[in-house]
């Protein structure tokens, strides 16, 4: 026979064998309902019995028979079996889904053997919609073999988008296991990380939580809005309405009404039944509870506000109670907290935390510190647990930033004479100084700062609490040129909201606790505008307490006016004008401490 009649013949051959090469493996049909039950059942190291005996039965579905018995004798904890039984399966003689899974077992077993590359390499399975749990498999695997390669922040992320991802009965143990790794790194590595990523990273809050447990601080992220809340936008039909708004239709005001915390609770409270009555648009239902003084009392609050209809709770107060009514939220009645819990943890999406934390406001006290040129500042801070915090967060977002604290001291209790504290504060020769102090030891501090030679000058920045809350010219003279952030509605520069004397004649708590009372007001007037200020970073309502921004985790970020005393009366220091001098309220009262 000559070469050219053997040509068709083996031309038919290659179109044959390649055929066979890219058909996949034939699926050989057999009969596994009772495997299958006995999985169901909980029976896995049955069911491995009866698929390795399909197995041998029927060779052409051996090996999916053998994967099924090795997944069954896994589901039972028994890997090692599982692992001898996977080695002898032929992955070519199975489809995309099934090598996948036998991957995803292979890296399991080698992760067990300590060979955490190979693990990496194998767990690439992406979602799967028939079967989510492998994907969540695969994400735990690439986490833990992350963190045996020494990479617990990319062993944390992995964890962080399997959350999203895991029913509500997981993520309890899900978040132990992040924080838990996270915890193992040093306060600069963490503080180091949280300086390097975005504002909206999934990893912040973690990274935040896991630096409060090893007794750091983190930075801020200071908000930057562009736009206004409330834009009238032209409605088909009928009259304009305000962008963004949404009022919910029951709502129940959940405070402390009774216990330590009550005086506190009555200035919320009349702040907000402040602004509810002044809105003329429409209003929601209001029901108001005593959340008591535990968590247990709120959250009887807080389920008697579900049973009783409402839509959106806001409150409570104490942060023990606000960490036990998040712990427990509703999703369906989402919860705007007066507070953050100690953690540090964010709220469950839908709900909001809002709160007038000292370390917040030193944290812009240190962007505006730097914004203005000082790189090196000095942190004076009274013994007060308050004031430590604020100092913790002056120097993180100022080291943060770039900027040294070149000093830092305490004020003694029952001191007057400050001396040597001033003199270990300025050591460093800084450009600045932030104090964390009240009225009484600000005005002994800055008197004798100025006093010091060349000093005269020294710029001095502060959170709200050097302020009383009502003007006293006489006494706080001693403070002229030193600058704080607090809530514009104390000194006339919120437009559009009822001025503080007008209030204060039938309100005591106006005049008496005023940032509470400005933190009531802004309560009521956020409800509607929540969930489009979360979704819209770049915009802000203006408020009472300052901006209220919403970050992409659910907390409300504040931006106080800046002000300085001039000549004893405090003068607004960041370009506002008010249209009237900063007057006495129609009540005199003390201010209501923090």
């Amino acid at each position: 026979m000559t070469a050219a009649p053997r040509l068709p013949i083996l031309l038919l051959l290659l179109f044959l064998l390649a055929g066979c090469a890219t058909s996949g493996p034939q699926r050989v049909p057999v009969d596994d309902a009772q495997a299958r039950a006995l999985f169901a059942q909980g029976d896995f190291r049955a069911a491995a019995a009866e698929y390795q005996r399909l197995a041998k039965a029927h060779r052409g579905a051996r090996d999916r028979m053998l994967l099924a018995a090795a997944d069954s004798l896994r589901e039972d904890g028994d890997l090692a079996a599982a692992m001898a039984i996977a080695d002898d399966v032929r992955r070519p003689r199975l489809d995309p889904a099934e090598a996948s899974r036998l991957d995803l077992l292979l890296a399991e077993g080698a992760l067990a053997a300590g060979d955490a590359e190979r693990a990496l390499s194998l767990a690439t399975l992406p979602e799967s919609p028939g079967d989510p749990g492998l994907g969540l498999r695969a994400g735990e695997v690439r986490a833990r073999a992350l963190e045996q390669l020494g990479r617990p922040l990319d062993g944390a992320s992995e964890r962080i988008a399997l959350l999203a991802r895991s029913a509500p009965a997981e993520r309890g143990a899900l978040e132990e296991d992040i924080l838990e790794a996270l915890a193992g790194l040093d306060p600069p590595v963490l503080s180091r990380a949280l300086a390097t990523i975005d504002a909206a990273d999934a990893r912040r809050p973690w990274l935040e939580r896991a630096l409060r447990l090893k007794g750091g601080m983190p930075s801020r992220v200071i908000p930057r809005p562009t736009r206004q809340a409330g834009t009238l936008l032209p409605q088909r039909g009928g009259p304009a309405r305000p962008e963004g708004w949404n009022a919910p239709p029951q709502v129940a005001l959940l405070l402390p009404l009774s216990g330590p915390l009550a005086a506190a609770g009555g200035a919320i409270r009349d702040g907000f039944l402040a602004a509810y009555f002044a809105d003329t648009g429409e209003r929601a239902g209001l029901r108001i509870i005593d959340a008591g003084a535990t968590p247990d009392s709120a959250l009887q609050g807080y389920r008697d506000a579900v049973a009783g209809g409402a839509t959106r709770v806001v409150g409570p107060l104490a942060r023990e109670q606000v960490a036990a009514v998040l712990a427990a939220v509703d999703p369906r009645v989402p919860v705007l907290a007066l507070n953050h819990p100690d953690s540090g943890a964010p709220p469950p999406p839908g709900s909001q935390q809002f709160a007038l934390a000292p370390e917040d406001e030193a944290a812009l006290a240190a962007d505006a510190a730097y914004a203005r040129g000082l790189r090196r500042m000095a942190v004076i801070a009274a013994a007060e647990e308050w004031s430590e915090r604020a100092a913790l967060a002056f120097r993180a977002q100022f080291e943060m930033l770039g900027g040294v604290v070149a000093g830092e001291s305490r004020l003694p209790a029952e001191v007057v004479d400050f001396a040597g504290v001033i003199g270990q504060a300025l050591a460093g020769t800084p450009d600045g100084a932030f104090l964390a102090v009240r009225p009484a030891q600000g005005r002994l501090l800055v008197p004798q700062l100025r006093a010091r030679g060349g000093l005269q000058e020294l710029p001095l920045l502060a959170t709200s609490h050097v302020f009383e809350g009502n003007p006293n010219r006489a006494l706080d003279r001693d403070l002229n040129g030193l600058d704080f952030c607090d809530a514009p509605w104390l000194f006339g520069l919120a437009p559009g909201l009822p001025p503080r004397d007008l209030l204060a004649r039938s309100l005591p708590g106006a005049a008496s606790a005023p940032r509470l009372f400005a933190f009531g007001i802004d309560a009521w007037r956020l409800l509607p505008y929540l969930d489009w200020l979360g979704a819209n970073p770049d915009a802000y309502l203006p408020g009472a307490s300052g901006q209220l921004a919403v970050d992409g985790f659910g907390r409300v970020r504040r931006l106080p006016t800046w002000m300085r005393f001039v000549d004893g009366v405090p003068r607004a220091a960041d370009g506002l004008l008010s249209t009237e001098p900063l007057a006495a309220p129609a009540s005199t009262a003390p201010a209501g401490g923090r």
